[in-house]
This record gives structure tokens, sequence and C-alpha cells, in this order.
């Protein structure tokens, strides 16, 4: 697995993300990762200030 790291961002190859979506033990840790992504990128994206509750709701989560 090769890691490359920005000021702001860590990178995951696509294909060793998708095994580590597929590991039971990491999966859960993982959608929540992708669940606060998102939500940064709503708030950037409709300039609305979202708390993460609020979000949580919208998704249903």
């Amino acid at each position: 697995m090769t890691l490359k790291k920005t000021k702001t961002h860590v990178k995951i190859n696509r294909k060793d993300w998708e095994k580590m979506k597929k590991n039971p033990a990491l999966a859960e840790a993982i959608e929540l990762f992708e669940d606060i992504s998102d939500l940064g990128e709503a708030k950037k994206v409709r300039g609305k200030s979202l708390t993460i509750d609020q979000y949580l709701k919208k998704r249903r989560l």
C-alpha cells in the first residue's frame, strides 16, 4: 500500500482503498472517513454551515 501525504490530505491508491473497504475490521472506520469527507464537501459546495448532527440526520445515519 502506498500513501501520499500532502499538507491537508492523505492519498491512498484506489485499488488499496477498495481492498481496505472489504476488510470487516476497517469497514466502519472507512465509512466514517467517507462521511466526514462528504460533510466537508457539502459545506464547501453549498456554502451552508451544517453541523455533523444535521448532516447525519440528512443521511439517515
